[in-house]
C-alpha cells in the first residue's frame, strides 16, 4: 500500500547530472510483494530503497541480505542479480520509503559504490539525508518542478552519505606506510633503469603482493607509476630544459633513445620535440 508519493520533473535537465525522479514511501505486509531485476529490463532507473519499520529481504549476487530498520540498499532496478521482496513468513508489515533517480551517469556512480561497499547500508533515521527523504511526504500527490542542481545535489548528497557511512578516517596501515615507501622509493631512482622486480626488492617483498597492494590503494599498477613518473620528469626537462631526447633518455634510465621516444609517445600522444613546441606540463 502506498503512503505518499512525491514525483519530480527538472527543468532543462542536464545530460551528465543524476536526476531525481520520485520519492515514495509503502507499507508492504504480503509474501506476494517480490520484485526481480530480471524483469525490469526496460527500467532504466536506480533505486535506494529504507526500511523505516519492519523488514525485507535484498538479494544479490552475493546471498539474501536482510534489510532491517535503520538500513536500506542500493542497486540498478533492471539488475537481473537483484531481487528485493517481503520476507517468507514475516508477519510484521515492512514499511519503507524509497527514492527514484536516473541520468547522467549515475548507474556508473552506483555500480562504483556497490562495488567497494556492498548493496545494504546502515543508516540511522536521524541522518540529514534520510530525513530530507522522509519530508518529501508533504509533496504527496504533487509534481514538483525542480532545477538541475537541486534534483542532482538530493542525489548526490544520498550517494556520498552512503559511501562516508562505510568510510571512517584511519591513521596510515602497515600497506599505506608500504606504498608510501614504493613511491618513495620511485621518486629517488627514477633516472635510473628501475622497474618493479627491482622495486620489490629494494622493499624485501615479492613482486606480487607489491602489485597487488599498490594497485588496491592508488588504482594504477607500480609499472604504470613508474612509467607516470618518469613521463612527468621528462615533460618538465624538454619544456625548461634544452636536454636532446637522447640526453633526457638517459637521465631516465633508458638505454635506448628510441625507447623511450615509444614510451613517451605512448603516454603522451606526442612525440617529445612535438611536446617540447606545444606540450603543456601535466599537473599530475
Amino acid at each position: 500500500m502506498f503512503l505518499w508519493t512525491a514525483r519530480f520533473q527538472t527543468a532543462k535537465p542536464i545530460e551528465s547530472l543524476p536526476c531525481l525522479r520520485v520519492v515514495s514511501s509503502e507499507t508492504i505486509v504480503s509474501p506476494a510483494y517480490r520484485h526481480y531485476g530480471k524483469d525490469r529490463a526496460y527500467d532504466r532507473h536506480c533505486i535506494f530503497k529504507y526500511t523505516i519499520s519492519g523488514e525485507g529481504v535484498f538479494m544479490d549476487a552475493n546471498g539474501e541480505h536482510r534489510v532491517p530498520a535503520g538500513s536500506g540498499f542500493l542497486c540498478e532496478i533492471r539488475d537481473p542479480r537483484t531481487a528485493y521482496f517481503y520476507p517468507p513468513g514475516g508477519s510484521t508489515p515492512w514499511t519503507f520509503a524509497w527514492m527514484a533517480f536516473d541520468g547522467g551517469v549515475a548507474d556508473q556512480m552506483l555500480r562504483g559504490i556497490v562495488n567497494r561497499h556492498g548493496s545494504v547500508f546502515a543508516m540511522p533515521k536521524g541522518c540529514p539525508e534520510i530525513k530530507r527523504m522522509l519530508e518529501f511526504r508533504k509533496d504527496d500527490g504533487r509534481i514538483r518542478s525542480i532545477t538541475a542542481a537541486w534534483g542532482a545535489k538530493v542525489v548526490m548528497d544520498l550517494l556520498l552519505a552512503l559511501t562516508a557511512s562505510r568510510e571512517e578516517y584511519h591513521e596510515d596501515g602497515p600497506e599505506d606506510i608500504l606504498v608510501r615507501r614504493a613511491q618513495e622509493a620511485v621518486a629517488e631512482n627514477v633516472g635510473k633503469d628501475i622497474n618493479v622486480t627491482e622495486l620489490a626488492r629494494m622493499l624485501n617483498i615479492s613482486r606480487e603482493y607489491l602489485t597487488r597492494k599498490f594497485k588496491e590503494h592508488t588504482a594504477m599498477t607500480p609499472h604504470e607509476y613508474i612509467i607516470r613518473r618518469k613521463i612527468l620528469l621528462a615533460c618538465q626537462l624538454l619544456k625548461e630544459t634544452s636536454l636532446s631526447n637522447k640526453e633526457i633518455a638517459s637521465r631516465l634510465g633508458y638505454g635506448e633513445p628510441a625507447h623511450f621516444t615509444r614510451t613517451f609517445k605512448h603516454a603522451m600522444h606526442s612525440t617529445p620535440s612535438r611536446f617540447r613546441a606545444t606540450g603543456i606540463i601535466p599537473v599530475v
